[in-house]
């Protein structure tokens, strides 16, 4: 029974997500987004060397995830005292077309992050490492995305748009 009125019923009917599990690995889906989770083991000095490379991997962020082109959230994080690192991503598509366009796009920037700090982690390119992903990969238990019919490409069509349209308004007045 719910806790809520007609009202408020109807309306969280009315903006009720399909989720559904990826159709060819690990993660959520709603739409056209996916979400997964990376969670492992961090080697023994991991945590020095990953603080040494991430002020860098950070700045070259913007770079590498538009190579990607369908990223729409992505962080890492290292927690437990710096013995386990945790990877989440939002995505546009299939799970394997993503992690197929990450080491083709973006692999040399996880190379020069993950060698030393992540336990397994190999090369972005060695099947070893597509294996630990796999096996290290999480779905969401929850999983919630504003606008999950629009990709990262539509987005960024909609913002060129906006931003047109903002130039015409601005000329007109």
């Amino acid at each position: 029974m719910s806790a809520y009125d007609a009202a408020t019923e109807a309306q969280i009917q009315a903006q009720k997500q399909i989720v559904s599990q990826q159709p060819d690995g690990p993660g959520k889906r709603i739409g056209k987004r996916g979400e997964i989770v990376v969670i492992g083991k961090v080697l023994p000095g991991g945590g020095d060397l990953f603080r040494q490379r991430i002020a860098r991997f950070q700045e070259e962020a913007g770079y590498w995830e538009s190579r990607v082109a369908t990223v729409h959230h992505f962080t890492v994080h290292l927690f437990d005292n710096d013995t386990r690192i945790m990877i989440a991503a939002i995505y546009d598509g299939d799970f394997l077309v993503y992690l197929e366009d990450v080491i083709q796009q973006a692999g040399p920037w996880f190379d020069s992050l993950m060698p030393g700090v992540w336990e397994g982690y190999t090369k972005s390119n060695d099947e070893a490492t597509a294996k630990l992903i796999h096996a290290q990969s999480i779905s969401a238990d929850a999983f919630y995305t504003a606008y999950p019919n629009h990709t990262t490409r539509d987005i960024a069509k909609m913002e060129r748009v906006y931003a047109a349209v903002n130039d015409i308004l601005d000329a007109a007045s």
